[in-house]
């Protein structure tokens, strides 16, 4: 059975499957499932627990023998499985279909993955786990899931908070689940049960948490988010990012969507595009979004961005804008091209 992350808690609870795979580029979400499932486990009486890291250069036949092999400590074990290279065997393949299907009381099989692609989630070893055992796919949220978990992360602790509350908590973590844990478990032991937070106690109570990377500004540009983009910015600055590396960021971002309108203006196919500049299945609609505004466009970003690198090396026409206002603007014209 497949499940979302919600649904988690409840499926586990009443029924631990002898196979649960977990997947998704979330790690809050994953590590939560995680730990009930060892929890639940050694209540009942999973009392042993082997843990794998799986790299391209594993051993399974090691993996698979002790699978094989009962305990004599430990009738009941736990095999933790943390599978970072998604090339398996053929051999392995088999395996994991044998050990999802297998319904075995003595060993449980807990796998967790990174993102799985379209064409793995139909993998024969992914449909065992959801046939015969539980997967559960997690994935970063939305602005509206943010809210909605932190609304049920603050009820878990007896409090409830104004909409307003919630918007500017979630603004001050920007989507960071694990730093929302940690700061709504403080507000836990801050505030009494039964508490409607306002803003003014989330202002109060809680540190500005948010951690950027110049990375998040590629993504809010080709979201079209300047309101964001203005967020990290400003917060990388705080952090005393240089400007510099997050030029390089805003270049990176421009100078793809530049070869991108270029392929497609030249009646290249956008498969074909997006194979040859590498680009991820999620980011293909922002890419033929920003493609509309023309490679000319994009172009000539791409020569505001040659101008800020002659203002970071002291180089520029006189009268050139200082190099946070420059680069405040050539992202902004990034967002909204």
């Amino acid at each position: 059975m497949k499940i979302r992350a919600e649904q988690c808690a409840r499926t586990l609870e009443r029924n631990l499957p002898s196979a649960f795979l977990m997947s998704g580029e979330e790690p809050q979400q994953k590590q939560e499932a995680l730990d009930l499932a060892l929890r639940l486990a050694r209540s009942q009486g999973f009392d042993e627990r082997l843990r794998y890291e799986i790299d391209l250069h594993f051993d399974w036949s090691q993996l698979i023998n002790e699978w094989n092999a009962p305990s004599l400590f430990a009738p009941r074990r736990i095999f933790d499985l943390r599978l970072n290279n998604l090339r398996l065997s053929k051999e392995t393949i088999t395996w994991l279909v044998a050990a999802a299907s297998a319904n075995q009381s003595d060993n449980l099989l807990l796998l967790s993955v990174g993102k799985l692609e379209a064409a793995q989630k139909k993998s024969v070893w992914v449909q065992a786990f959801e046939q015969h055992g539980l997967w559960l796919e997690v994935w970063p949220l939305k602005d509206g899931e943010f809210i909605n978990w932190m609304e049920r992360r603050l009820q878990t602790h007896g409090l409830s908070a104004e909409r307003e509350a919630l918007q500017l908590l979630g603004e001050h973590l920007e989507g960071n689940l694990l730093a929302a844990a940690q700061d709504i478990d403080k507000l836990g032991l801050l505030f009494p049960k039964n508490t409607r937070l306002s803003s003014e106690n989330i202002l109060s109570s809680v540190a500005n948490s948010s951690r950027h990377n110049v990375f998040e500004l590629g993504e809010a540009i080709l979201q079209s988010d300047p309101k964001r983009a203005l967020r990290v910015l400003h917060g990388l600055q705080n952090e005393g990012e240089e400007p510099i590396l997050i030029a390089w960021a805003i270049t990176r971002e421009i100078r793809l969507c530049a070869d991108f309108a270029s392929r497609i203006e030249h009646g290249e196919s956008p498969a074909h595009a997006q194979k040859a500049l590498r680009i991820r299945d999620p980011q293909m609609r922002h890419y033929s979004s920003k493609a509309r505004a023309g490679s000319r466009r994009w172009q000539a970003l791409l020569l505001d961005a040659a101008l800020f690198d002659r203002i970071i090396k002291g180089v520029a026409p006189i009268g050139s804008s200082r190099p946070w206002p420059a680069l405040t603007a050539l992202m902004l014209k990034a967002c909204r091209a």
